[in-house]
């Protein structure tokens, strides 16, 4: 056992970084560490972090378990290091042996105790708890040798454990009751939910629970009671019946989940059980989210064999479909997630939401829209997709047979979600809506959710929801093959860099080559070098302009068929087109939804295409056909997105196509380019389902 002590046994400067040694802090340091955690302003990178974390468990593997006194500064800073490091990690140094390498029966058995320590402290239900903790540690002995490797122990935990939800290294399984502050500037008279006073002072700043709207001031925060909503059950018999969680006020008190006010002498009539209000149907109530380990059942008759697959397996074809270039990055990066912490039983006749945000979506709007929906729903719900991406969230709701997924955010946000959906496996597949953050929004516009969010209210957003209707939308599988053959380079005014790979292969919302991906990939170089520049939905409209006018000088991808060497053209249905016919075209575009590029209807109307070409042809996303358009050049395209001409030169409408081309080209899918050398491009249809919006 180790013994704590306040007096270190080696420099805390040497080990924290820079820590600093003052052990009250005052409450403005506080507020500021807060809002440092808050927007993940890391002064230290992650491998640097984990570097030192390394030199910390060599120096204490040599002090005898029994007799160390270790200090407490020092576990803290074991602790600050260890909460920003990946699973795998946290399972490595999470593992103490006596020095042979391996977990025997001993060390096993002090590792249950410390997991019902841990299940104790957060409260659980431990009654039945411990045989199955110990079923679990003979389980991850896949060799069954009587001793757990390393191996085994992050094979385990990274597989079917939660170790990490048991060792209490998990910080997505917090203690229930703790707010989490916000320093907020209140432009009505406000009082601390703590010493009753008002907030006074410049700008009436106080720090608000975005849960449970609890508000105190800053120097009463340290005295503010763990007084904030549950969010999930802690024991494995569910109750019938949900009790009111109050939030007193000035003269009233309000009720969280209904979000009704009521008068302090009225509080007794308000009744005993909680009816969550009126979105109760999009609502997971905390009595039906349970951990997971507390409904496990001894199953060591089921034990998987050595040599199978325990990792989820796609049950659809492995896509990567298009995102915001810094968010691609990370998930790329991104680990394997541990096994889910909790099991999700919504009440009969529910339709829960699982909510993916974009924050820095559409001028980051999406830090308010996430705030408010936090407020609104079970937080639990509700997930920041820029911190760990949606797999987390998919996860936990892989087993549930009726809900709605939510995605708040651009184009790039749902085709991230919808990319990792299909790697889930999923008890059935929810439908998708969209709340548009982005610039583009145009599959947001096409399932009538709007081209912008505008500040509208999240209430009436929430019961658009609730009457919106399920349609089948069309998703294309599109296959390049490079071919081998020499190639020029176009001429590209800019000569930085850039993407020649190409990023994914689903068509959410249409696939183009020519005029304009040649802008997109201008648009995405500039703010790969300079992203502080496109800060804005106003801004990023700016530069397609600037790079639209430089482009119609610059003609990169004039006279289509001729330049860029089409190998039979386009073979469509089995027949193939002529592009020659008709104006020299600048670029082809194939769309599975009636709008592109922020808004212009390309294909257009059938009333205003009497006299061209497939004059009755209807554009429909679930009809499994594709629309293939011709572009001019970015005059055509700025003449179609200002209603001066009907919409793109219509080629075709068909089932499947193949495109061929003999030289680099550029190209774009769902807005996201890259420079293609000579392929062949193949496109087949799947499908999805998602949520339109009623027209009232």
């Amino acid at each position: 056992m180790f013994t704590v002590t306040t007096h270190p046994s080696y420099s805390s400067h040497e080990l924290c970084l820079d820590r600093r040694n003052e052990t009250s802090p005052s409450h403005s340091q506080m507020s500021r560490n807060s809002s440092r955690k808050s927007s993940n302003s890391m002064r230290v990178n992650q491998s640097t972090k984990i570097e030192d974390f390394r030199h910390l468990m060599r120096r204490s593997s040599t002090v005898e378990v029994h007799t160390a006194r270790v200090s407490l500064k020092d576990i803290v800073c074991y602790l600050s290091l260890l909460e920003a490091g990946r699973p795998e990690d946290k399972l490595e140094y999470s593992r103490y042996t006596d020095g042979n390498g391996v977990l025997d029966t001993n060390e096993m058995d002090c590792i249950v105790n410390q997991m019902m320590a841990v299940a104790e402290y957060l409260g659980w239900e431990t009654s039945e708890l411990r045989p199955i903790l110990q079923d679990m540690m003979v389980e991850i002995d896949y060799d069954a040798d009587g001793t757990v490797s390393l191996d085994e122990w992050k094979r385990g935990g990274m597989t079917t454990i939660p170790l990490l939800v048991l060792l209490g290294l998990d910080t997505n399984v917090k203690e229930d009751g703790e707010h989490a502050w916000r320093l907020k500037h209140f432009s009505r008279p406000a009082y601390c939910n703590l010493c009753l006073n008002m907030l006074v002072g410049l700008g009436k700043k106080g720090l608000c629970c975005i849960f449970c709207k609890f508000t105190v001031h800053e120097r009463c925060v340290q005295r503010a009671p763990a007084s904030c909503i549950a969010t999930y059950s802690k024991s494995k018999r569910a109750s019938a019946t949900l009790a009111h969680h109050w939030i007193e006020g000035e003269d009233v008190v309000e009720k969280i989940w209904t979000l009704e006010p009521l008068h302090n002498r009225c509080v007794g009539a308000a009744g005993g059980a909680c009816t969550l209000g009126r979105h109760a149907p999009h609502i997971l109530p905390p009595t039906a989210i349970r951990p997971l380990v507390l409904d496990r059942q001894r199953s060591l008759p089921h034990r998987p064999q050595p040599d199978q697959q325990t990792l989820p397996t796609s049950i659809s074809l492995p896509i990567s479909i298009a995102a915001v270039p810094e968010e691609r990055k990370d998930q790329k990066k991104e680990p394997r997630a541990p096994p889910i912490s909790f099991q999700v039983t919504p009440p009969e006749g529910s339709c829960p939401l699982l909510v993916f945000i974009n924050p820095k979506s559409g001028g980051r709007q999406g830090s308010r829209v996430l705030r408010k929906l936090q407020y609104i729903l079970n937080p639990r719900q509700v997930h920041d997709i820029t911190k760990g991406g949606p797999t987390q969230g998919l996860q936990m709701f892989k087993d549930v047979k009726n809900y709605r997924v939510i995605c708040c955010g651009g184009d790039g946000t749902v085709g991230w979600v919808l990319e990792t959906m299909d790697k889930v496996q999923m008890e059935t597949q929810p439908a998708v809506g969209v709340i548009p953050l982005g610039t583009g929004n145009d599959l947001a516009r096409c399932l009538r959710w709007g081209g912008g969010y505008e500040g509208e209210s999240i209430h009436k957003i929430l019961d658009k929801i609730a009457r919106a209707s399920t349609v089948m939308m069309d998703r294309w599988q599109i296959m390049v093959e490079n071919l081998a053959m020499e190639c020029d380079q176009p001429q590209m005014p800019d000569s930085a860099p850039h993407p020649t790979t190409v990023p994914y292969n689903i068509i959410n919302n249409y696939f183009s080559i020519g005029v304009d991906a040649a802008i997109c990939v201008k648009f995405h170089t500039e703010r790969e070098r300079n992203p502080d520049k496109f800060s804005s939905r106003m801004k990023n409209k700016l530069w397609y302009f600037e790079f639209a006018t430089s482009e119609q000088f610059a003609a990169s991808c004039k006279n289509l068929h001729e330049n860029i060497d089409i190998v039979s053209v386009f073979q469509c249905d089995g027949s193939s087109l002529e592009l020659k016919k008709g104006p020299s075209l600048q670029g082809v575009a194939l769309l599975n939804i009636p709008y592109a590029h922020g808004g212009s209807n390309l294909w257009g109307t059938s009333a205003a295409q009497r006299r061209g070409r497939f004059p009755q042809a209807q554009q429909d996303i679930g009809d499994r056909m594709i629309e293939v358009i011709g572009l001019e050049n970015c005059l055509h395209m700025g003449q179609v997105r200002t209603g001066l001409r009907a919409s793109g030169r219509r080629l075709a409408q068909c089932s499947s196509i193949t495109i061929t081309t003999k030289r680099m080209f550029p190209m774009q899918i769902d807005g996201e380019p890259w420079m293609q050398p000579p392929c062949t491009v193949r496109q087949h249809p799947t499908k999805t389902e998602a949520v339109s919006a009623k027209v009232t």
